[in-house]
């Protein structure tokens, strides 16, 4: 090889290696931008199991906070009440059986749906505030209002996904009284028994026996429920609504679809409330 081939041997070489050391250069500085600007994902929502996060407010068993008969602690005891759940507390206000009828401020909803369900999203979901109309979540109306007591009343919607899954129910619920107690720690929350459905009721895929067969779990597990907390109570108001089968009874059907109540239903409610008194 004569010396003109060996220098451009040589600058051959050496242009590869410098084309080589900008190559890694650029793959270096592409790699510290992607990981700088590419997005993270999204965390993933998942509810605590009762095994991991277990509840050490309370320290009862399920039968102590099982409100039991008392004398009729009167009008003035409903009174003090606001009323939050499903389309079935929702209707307290249109049966006009609470005080100021139709116009009570006593049962707080969503106006545009007329009824809410126990889910993750609840919280962030608001209500018509009935003293001024605003749109305040749960938490916010609470506070605002420091009621004496919040009757709560979940679970026919969504109630086949609940009987597959307990835990989603019983951590729902316990999201929602933890937000009630940390917004108001004197309100009393009393868990208001889930309501049966008539027999020949069809919804949710299944008949009315099934339906009212899986309330009667759900209402198993509301006194665990309250037990967990201090200041929690539960009322089994569903006994005065069913038949000797377990089922709402048929005069107690407003409207022929086997869940919404009559008048005389809310009546009945309302007077086992008043003799199964918190005071």
């Amino acid at each position: 090889m004569n010396r003109f081939s060996r220098n451009l041997f040589t600058y051959l070489i050496l242009i590869i290696i410098a084309l080589s050391i900008i190559a890694l250069l650029c793959a270096g500085t592409l790699l510290v931008a992607t990981l700088v600007t590419a997005p993270k994902e999204p965390p993933v929502e998942t509810e605590p199991d009762e095994e991991t996060s277990p509840d050490k407010e309370g320290s009862v068993s399920p039968a102590e906070v099982i409100l039991g008969e008392t004398s009729d602690a009167g009008m003035e005891y409903i009174d003090k009440m606001i009323f939050f759940g499903e389309s079935t507390t929702a209707h307290l206000r249109s049966r006009g059986v609470l005080t100021g009828g139709t116009k009570t401020q006593q049962v707080w909803e969503d106006l545009s749906s007329g009824t809410k369900t126990l889910s993750s999203k609840l919280l962030s979901e608001t209500i018509d505030y009935p003293p001024t109309g605003e749109k305040l979540t749960i938490p916010e109306a609470v506070e605002r209002e420091k009621p004496d007591y919040i009757v709560l009343s979940f679970g026919l919607n969504n109630i086949s996904s609940f009987i597959e899954n307990k835990t989603l129910y019983v951590n729902n619920y316990k999201k929602l009284i933890r937000a009630i107690q940390e917004a108001s720690p004197e309100t009393k929350i009393i868990l208001q028994s889930v309501y049966p459905v008539t027999e020949n009721c069809s919804a949710w895929g299944v008949g009315g026996s099934v339906i009212s067969e899986y309330t009667r779990t759900l209402n198993e597990w509301l006194p665990e429920i309250a037990a967990s907390f201090e200041n929690v109570r539960f009322v089994d108001t569903a006994s005065v609504l069913t038949d000797e089968d377990g089922c709402l009874i048929s005069s107690y059907d407003f409207n022929g679809d086997g869940i919404h109540l009559t008048t005389a239903a809310y009546e009945q409610i309302l007077a086992y409330l008043r003799t199964h008194a918190w005071q």
